[in-house]
């Protein structure tokens, strides 16, 4: 019977440097999907929480509205937050408070400035009430401003992480 195979003796397997090479590659490659697979940067990050409005006040001196919020399902602080007011075509942003803004003893509230809605401006305070910088049940935030009659607004919470909306709430003023 003939053999089929046959080795050849001018033939060279690979260096022995590259064979190394190979060996490490394979193995940091092998080495990085478990890491991944262990810390779970596959499964799809984290999720947004949600929150309520459990109330909207009308506030007189100055004019807008209070609303307070309930615990998110998940800690949130309010460097993670993000508040937009909405009306028609236009909107009006604010990222929220720095922690260290809204962390002390005691109360805590930080005015974040004016944002202009069509032509109008509007304010928004943040109030801590654990000065703890997170989100708590109790937490309130104002809108102040003109907001005009018979007119529809929106106000959205945003979850910055994970550029979700936490809770949005429509109305007439």
């Amino acid at each position: 019977m003939k053999k089929v195979w046959a080795f050849r003796k001018d033939a060279e397997a690979v260096s022995p440097v590259i064979a190394t090479i190979l060996m490490v590659a394979i193995t940091v490659v092998l080495a990085a999907v478990l890491y991944v697979m262990v810390l779970g940067f596959g499964s799809g990050g984290t999720s947004t929480p949600s929150v309520q409005l459990t109330s909207r006040t009308a506030i007189t001196s100055p004019d807008g509205y209070k609303w307070q919020l309930t615990a998110p399902t998940a800690e949130t602080t309010w460097t993670d937050v993000t508040v937009i007011l909405q009306t028609g075509s236009y909107s009006a942003t604010w990222s929220t408070a720095t922690q260290s803004g809204l962390t002390g003893t005691g109360v805590q509230t930080q005015a974040l400035g004016a944002q202009t809605l069509d032509t109008t401006s509007f304010y928004l305070n943040v109030t801590d009430l654990g000065g703890n910088g997170i989100v708590n049940n109790g937490d309130y935030f104002t809108i102040t401003g003109t907001f005009a009659s018979a007119t529809s607004y929106t106000v959205t919470i945003m979850h910055e992480p994970t550029d979700g909306q936490m809770v949005a709430q429509t109305w007439t003023a």
